[in-house]
């Protein structure tokens, strides 16, 4: 039956999009949003809590290929005097010199060098991290959350949770050992868009 009422034709065109499978060329580069990506850390205090903090999104791009994990590759630089911990005197401390020393390393930068895979929703991701002054090695936990047509946006998305235990004292961020825990649990959550500016250019580097 033909679709008489030309109001009508935006929602079917998407509905049927909403439906299709990716059909772009894989593995595709997907730019972070930095809107709907977060990331949280948490760490303990001298074991009567374990806190939360935030620290923003800077800039970052990912390559994946649900087919072949092999081919994934991530780049994302983080805003260190973004971190918010909820008290401005204790955020000024991680600022510091005392901790992060943000005006000598404002930021902090996650390579990749190999990504694999487990199953079909769960990877891993090996890489680098640079923080404080000192390049590491740091391995990521990654889940695959989804990869679909955003409703809103009428653009690809892909979205997956992450993990990550950075040991701090090997960053060289050693005051307060009795007092602020040695591991920092990091909690991911991303969301890259794939559209004309999704390329490892975000970055400042390419895609390797």
């Amino acid at each position: 039956m033909a679709i008489r009422s030309p109001s009508l034709l935006p929602l079917v065109c998407l509905a049927t999009l909403a439906w299709l499978p990716p059909a772009f060329a894989t593995p595709a580069v997907y730019r972070l949003d930095p809107v709907h990506t977060q990331v949280l850390f948490q760490v303990d205090h001298q074991g009567f809590s374990a806190p939360f903090g935030r620290v923003r999104l800077k800039q970052g791009w990912f390559r994946f290929d649900p087919d072949d994990w092999s081919q994934g590759a991530v780049d994302v630089e983080l805003d260190l005097a973004s971190v918010d911990m909820g008290d401005a005197k204790w955020n000024e401390t991680i600022r510091s010199g005392q901790l992060l020393d943000t005006e000598r390393w404002p930021t902090a930068r996650f390579r990749s060098r190999s990504v694999a895979q487990d199953d079909a929703r769960h990877g891993l991701i090996h890489g680098e991290l640079t923080l404080h002054g000192r390049t590491r090695p740091l391995d990521i936990a990654v889940t695959l959350n989804r990869i679909a047509v955003d409703p809103y946006m009428f653009r690809y998305k892909a979205g997956f949770s992450a993990t990550a235990s950075v040991p701090r004292m090997a960053f060289g961020i050693d005051r307060y050992a009795e007092v602020i825990g040695r591991e920092i649990k990091v909690f991911i959550e991303i969301e890259g868009l794939r559209d004309r500016n999704a390329s490892g250019e975000d970055a400042g580097d390419t895609p390797p």
